[in-house]
């Protein structure tokens, strides 16, 4: 697990062959190398394009705390979460 998900400092820096789409409600990523369709729902969504536009993780966190009214807890786990799974399923630059 990469442990550096628990860093609010943390830039991500995402793979630029990927093909991302917004959606109304959430997104879909292409990745062509791995021939793979990635569905977001809302919070995914904002966290990828959050990730794409260099946002810090304590930043994605406080973007959530305010476009879905929850807690600075409940959005620092839904953005560990998301990014976990982006990691896992390579999306970023090692």
């Amino acid at each position: 697990m990469d442990t550096s998900i628990n860093q609010g400092e943390k830039v991500w820096q995402v793979r630029g062959d990927l093909h991302y789409r917004q959606l109304v409600d959430g997104g879909m990523l292409y990745d062509g190398e791995k021939g793979q369709v990635h569905h977001f729902n809302a919070t995914a969504a904002r966290v990828w394009e959050a990730c794409q536009g260099g946002e810090k993780t304590s930043e994605m966190v406080e973007d959530l705390c305010r476009a879905f009214a929850v807690d600075k807890e409940r959005a620092q786990t839904d953005v560990q979460n998301v990014l976990r799974k982006f990691v896992g399923a390579g999306l970023f630059l090692s």
